[in-house]
């Protein structure tokens, strides 16, 4: 058979078009797309519908830009913003909380703000937008910031010039905001951080209105007397209680209406003879009108806790298959290492959950809660099991944990408890990402044990006491430190009484400023810390109490968990059954590059439509990319400090990025402050 030249030409294009078709790679440009929202929606999915990038190209990531945020806080700075992309624009901050827009395809500046001040950890910014109105909004430790997204100034008419103080009392507590709140609608729902002491401040969450700073309603998550929840609280125990906050943020099924808040513990955390009952809402995840603030469900994971187990990352709104029909549930991670999932609309448990009993204490006026509610479905082990690295590492961690009591649900003691994983999770506040694609839920976990000790304070008001109630928790009862704050021993060497008083009021770093605090007091922890021996008595006490010697994990005589691996994991669990589909070994330790048995993980996952999960989070300064099938690593890039953040993805002008911003601080240095983006390479 003869076929003319103009036959052959046509069945090539058609060939070439069949073949096009079938053949999607990269050239196949994504619409833009932004990244509006602090973990991509406000359902908290960290999701992408992205599609550039996937599993078979995502090796030939290159930097596209980087952009140098600014001035660092100290030595062990931090910077664990997830930035906001709209149109074409990327807003973050740097770790002294400068906010700053850049071009988000070249990385170049547009405009920088700088509010003042030292700065403090902020996880992210929130976005608002009427028309031409727009936007960007953040918290600066205790003030509410909110800046029109065009030029970087101030909106003069919000509060006080831009400004509004979230601070809800005068309680002597720390009060810091260190997460983006929900934009709804015209609203600003927030919560906050406090310490964990009996100082702190009563849990609530507000709405403002965005457009004047007006308070709109307010939910008490710990309760005033008489009001709801206020039965879970023995009588006269709520006059002196704190906490029970939301300081890890929130999501919202915009659709429902419905806000989900996660809370952390009642105060004073560990030792609660002075707030006996099971102390609603603390340890709880409340559903909320998001219109109105209206109580309509709730489930306490934790009755009187005892041992730091507060909610610790947002929920994750989530659907899953079960006989046929799709139920729209809320995902609920610990620090135990166990998942709660619940309808969303009536709070009915999804999985089984079962009552574990628990101890009593040895300690005067301690009552703990008789049991406690256990999820069926568990992420990371459950018992402590001693390292069995070397005959060093053994010894070592044998000697440490010799004293300890290893009973599940043992209350806290003078002696000690182990406790198994310990306060970091398990889960952290890095949260977990969503994959629609077969209902999975991706999460990063660690697994190390770790120490609770009370220990007796005197009877009578005392430079001791002070210190204990504030400071000790990070840096050890005996000033030597812990895995939360530094060593305090030479301090005096190192700044006069003046500069001690001024870092007390003001904070640095990660350590929060403790500017609500009366003069004695103040006076008290600069004794104290300058000279442990020297006693002071100013408001005098008439009971012995006991406080938290200090937060210790288990760590062998490298510094490495005490506990046998995988030490930190990356997990993809079936929503439908529970199931852990695949789970991976994640990350390393600086000192010990290649064991490959994992680490702590800070900072959480996301995942895109062609499957791949995005995370850097760990103390080796690495950016990884998994495969969301079966969690096989597929491509990971060094960073110049440990991206103890969330990433983001987005894309402009048809090409597809991924940006995480690189602050390091935690477990070694260094510290930085650079966002690096990462894209495909462009086609000559």
């Amino acid at each position: 058979m003869n076929i003319r030249r103009p036959q052959i030409r046509l069945l090539l294009c058609l060939c070439v078009a069949i073949l096009g078709s079938c053949n999607k790679s990269e050239d196949d440009s994504p619409p833009n797309a932004d990244w509006n929202t602090y973990l991509g929606d406000p359902a908290r999915t960290h999701y992408s519908p992205l599609s550039q990038i996937t599993p078979s190209n995502v090796h030939r990531l290159e930097l596209a830009w980087s952009y140098e945020s600014g001035e660092l806080r100290g030595s062990s700075s931090t910077m664990y913003t997830s930035p906001l992309v709209i149109d074409g624009v990327l807003y973050g901050l740097s770790p002294r909380l400068v906010a700053f827009a850049l071009d988000a395809a070249t990385g170049t500046e547009l405009w920088r703000y700088d509010p003042g001040g030292n700065g403090a950890p902020q996880r992210g910014l929130m976005w608002w937008q009427d028309g031409d109105d727009k936007r960007l909004i953040y918290a600066n430790g205790r003030e509410l910031l909110v800046l029109d997204a065009t030029t970087g100034e101030p909106v003069r008419n919000f509060a006080d010039n831009g400004r509004l103080d979230l601070r809800p009392s005068d309680d002597s507590g720390p009060f810091f905001t260190s997460v983006p709140g929900i934009v709804f609608e015209d609203m600003l729902i927030m919560g906050f951080s406090t310490s964990e002491s009996a100082t702190s401040h009563a849990g609530m969450i507000r709405a403002f209105d965005v457009r004047s700073g007006q308070k709109l309603w307010r939910f008490n998550s710990l309760p005033l007397t008489g009001g709801r929840g206020a039965e879970t609280w023995e009588e006269g125990s709520l006059v002196e209680a704190g906490g029970a906050n939301n300081w890890t943020g929130m999501a919202l099924d915009e659709e429902r209406a419905l806000l989900f808040v996660p809370t952390g513990s009642a105060t004073p955390d560990f030792y609660g003879a002075s707030r006996r009952g099971d102390n609603l809402f603390a340890n709880s995840l409340v559903a909320l009108d998001a219109r109105s603030g209206e109580y309509r469900w709730h489930y306490q994971t934790v009755r009187h806790v005892l041992w730091d187990r507060d909610l610790p990352s947002p929920p994750t709104l989530v659907q899953l298959e079960r006989n046929g029909v799709l139920l729209d549930a809320v995902a609920v991670t610990t620090k135990s290492g166990h998942l709660f999932l619940f309808n969303r609309d009536t709070g009915e448990p999804l999985y089984d959950i079962v009552e574990a009993d628990t101890l009593p204490s040895t300690l005067p006026g301690e009552r703990p809660a008789p049991s406690q509610p256990v999820s069926s479905v568990a992420f990371t082990r459950q018992e402590f099991e001693l390292t069995n690295r070397s005959p060093e590492a053994v010894a070592h961690v044998s000697e440490l944990v010799a004293p300890l009591d290893r009973r599940p649900w043992a209350p806290p003691s003078t002696a000690g408890i182990l406790f198994y994983p310990a306060f970091d999770g398990g889960a952290e506040w890095g949260g977990s990402a969503y994959d629609p694609n077969g209902h999975k839920l991706i999460l990063n976990a660690q697994e190390i044990g770790g120490i609770i000790r009370l220990y007796e304070i005197p009877v009578g008001f005392s430079n001791l006491g002070v210190y204990a109630e504030h400071c000790a928790a990070c840096h050890g009862e005996d000033l030597r430190g812990s895995d939360r704050g530094i060593s305090l021993v030479d301090l005096a060497d190192r700044l006069s009484p003046a500069e001690t008083r001024a870092l007390l009021r003001e904070g640095r770093g990660a350590m929060p400023a403790f500017d609500s605090l009366s003069e004695p007091e103040i006076n008290a922890l600069v004794g104290y810390i300058r000279d442990p021996q020297l006693e002071g008595s100013d408001i005098p006490s008439t009971e012995v109490d006991y406080a938290f010697a200090g937060y210790q994990r288990i760590r062998d005589h490298e510094e490495l968990p005490g506990n046998t691996p995988p030490w930190g994991t990356l997990n993809s669990i079936d929503l439908a059954t529970g199931n852990i589909d695949w789970q991976v070994n994640f990350g390393n330790y600086p000192s010990h590059p290649d064991l490959g048995y994992g680490a702590e993980s800070y900072g959480g996952p996301v995942v895109t439509a062609s499957g791949v999960i995005f995370i850097a989070a760990t103390p080796d300064r690495k950016l990884h990319a998994y495969d969301a099938a079966d969690g096989s690593l597929l491509w990971q890039a060094d960073l110049p400090a440990a991206g103890f953040a969330t990433p983001a993805v987005y894309s402009v002008d048809g090409r597809q990025y991924l940006v995480i911003a690189a602050g390091g601080g935690r477990m070694g240095p260094p510290s930085g402050s650079q966002y690096l983006a990462f894209a495909l390479p462009q086609e000559p």
